[in-house]
């Protein structure tokens, strides 16, 4: 059995300063990893942190750099793709260390422990907030699909291939979400796939595939179903997600008070 911690939406800036401590994105991240480890042993064994998007806010080079002090505190490899607000050369100086990333132009990656695959896929498309995965994305899925594998395997994107009722994050999610259905037929088995973007929990599935989305560590959007509703968030609860990913595994999200 693999364990891994799933975190997302950090949201992060180059200047926090003159923020509040209740909108500092940086304060709060530092918050929730110092409660992480201090219940660290209560998740047994950990491979790594998956970190499905959206680490900074404004793709400064400052912003990574404090996110990754932060997090490389967990002593844990750190698996991250890119969420719709993140810029790829900045996030690659810090964030394409512990896996192996197949392109110096794009965060695509194959990370393998002992008895589970985790695929990340790069969905940013940059100057937009919507996600659209690439047809060398989509091959890269394929490949590590179509060999003979018995272990579990773990897609990682930041743009939800499933709606989620809140209208105006659904406009702006995964726009070929029928190309990925496509491509995971080539699956002998059930995938599970880890997103971010929507700043909360979500589940659905893709044919036979769940679809799970983290919360956001810093906001979440309140949940509104009518098309012309309030894009309003709050500060709380927020969180991060624990993945086992044996067969008879689960995924479960817990809270944190900003």
């Amino acid at each position: 059995m693999s364990g891994f911690l799933h975190l997302s939406d950090f949201h992060l800036v180059e200047d926090e300063t003159s923020l509040s401590r209740a909108f500092n994105a940086k304060y709060i991240l530092k918050n929730t990893i110092d409660k992480i480890i201090d219940k660290k042993k209560d998740f047994g064994n950990l491979d790594g942190v998956i970190i499905t998007g959206d680490i900074s806010d404004d793709g400064s080079t400052t912003s990574y750099s404090d996110a990754y002090d932060i997090l490389k505190e967990l002593h844990l490899p750190l698996l991250a793709i890119p969420g719709n607000h993140d810029m790829r050369e900045p996030m690659m100086e810090y964030f394409a260390q512990d896996t192996n990333i197949q392109s110096s132009e794009f965060l695509d990656w194959v990370y393998e422990t002992s008895d589970t695959v985790i695929i990340g896929l790069d969905t940013l498309v940059e100057g937009q907030k919507y996600g659209m995965l690439r047809s060398e994305s989509l091959n890269l899925l394929i490949e590590n699909l179509r060999g003979p594998t018995e272990k579990n395997i773990i897609l990682a994107i930041h743009h939800p291939p499933i709606n989620t009722g809140i209208h105006f994050m659904d406009e702006i999610g995964l726009k070929n979400s029928d190309e990925l259905s496509e491509c995971l037929d080539a699956a002998k088995q059930p995938i599970r796939i880890l997103c971010g973007h929507v700043h909360g929990i979500y589940q659905g599935t893709l044919g036979i595939h769940s679809v799970v989305t983290a919360p956001s560590t810093c906001t979440r959007f309140s949940f509104n179903k009518r098309t012309d509703g309030p894009k309003s968030f709050k500060l709380s609860p927020t969180g991060f997600a624990y993945l086992d990913s044996s067969k008879s595994g689960f995924w479960t999200a817990l809270t944190t008070v900003n």
